[in-house]
């Protein structure tokens, strides 16, 4: 079954180019697709607007049977809200609040989407463990190194169980060692079968845990396959270039 899908998507910035030039892409349940591809060919706006950061400007995105957008008209404000809930989004520069302890950073965003949850500290402390960092709740994001704090996001992104996890570049600000505590909890969420799109440099994680990649450039899908297919048999001299280009562990 398929939990998000993409027809024909387009993205113009005002007064700029093209960026997005018409994507199509079926995500099922279960499966990890990995993005991967040069810097400014458009990965994480196409990410942006799956999850309505970034209005397109034509074409058609449906999370489960509902439509979001179709054909560049968007669904009512609230149909919006509601399915941008299905779906968690983990960002490059961690994005916790400040103000707020781990416990807090987890459990007040979800309270705002479910008013009086009986479950939240349940969940919260259940999440904490998962990604190793129960002992942590009542510190402050400043007092986290950068791969706990990426940690945390992932957390908080779960707390309502969503339907699908989007990840951009979420290890793009770690240094390597950092990088791996990152990469093991995402690689231990692949496991579970949880539906992830993962844009990222890291070709370790998209040989590894992904199910399918795309490479992505100038806006569109210019190559598409199983990991044993893209790494090992790609079919463009430009795939080709980009894997031998340095971005190949």
């Amino acid at each position: 079954m398929s939990v998000l899908r993409l027809e024909n998507v387009k993205k113009t910035f005002e007064g700029g180019p093209e960026v997005l030039r018409g994507i199509s892409l079926t995500v099922e349940e279960g499966e990890v697709v990995a993005i991967i591809g040069p810097s400014g060919g458009g990965k994480s706006t196409l990410l942006r607007c799956m999850i309505d950061l970034e209005e397109v400007t034509g074409g058609s995105i449906y999370v489960g049977e509902d439509a979001m957008v179709k054909d560049g008209k968007y669904c009512s404000k609230a149909g919006r809200a509601r399915l941008i809930s299905e779906m968690g989004m983990v960002f490059q520069s961690f994005n916790l609040f400040p103000h707020m302890t781990v416990r807090e950073n987890l459990i007040k965003p979800y309270l705002l989407t479910e008013p009086g949850a009986a479950d939240a500290e349940e969940k919260c402390m259940a999440l904490l463990e998962k990604v190793g960092l129960a002992e942590k709740k009542d510190e402050y994001p400043c007092r986290l190194s950068g791969g706990q704090q990426q940690r945390v996001a992932i957390a908080r992104a779960l707390m309502r169980d969503p339907k699908v996890m989007l990840f951009d570049e979420p290890t793009s600000a770690l240094d390597p060692q950092l990088t791996g505590e990152v990469l093991a909890i995402m690689q231990q969420l692949a496991a579970e079968h949880r539906t992830m799109v993962v844009v990222t440099h890291e070709m370790s994680f998209a040989r590894g845990a992904a199910n399918r990649i795309l490479y992505v450039n100038g806006g569109l899908i210019a190559e598409e396959g199983t990991p044993e297919e893209i790494f090992g048999a790609p079919k463009t001299a430009e795939l080709r270039a980009f894997l031998g280009s340095g971005f190949e562990d």
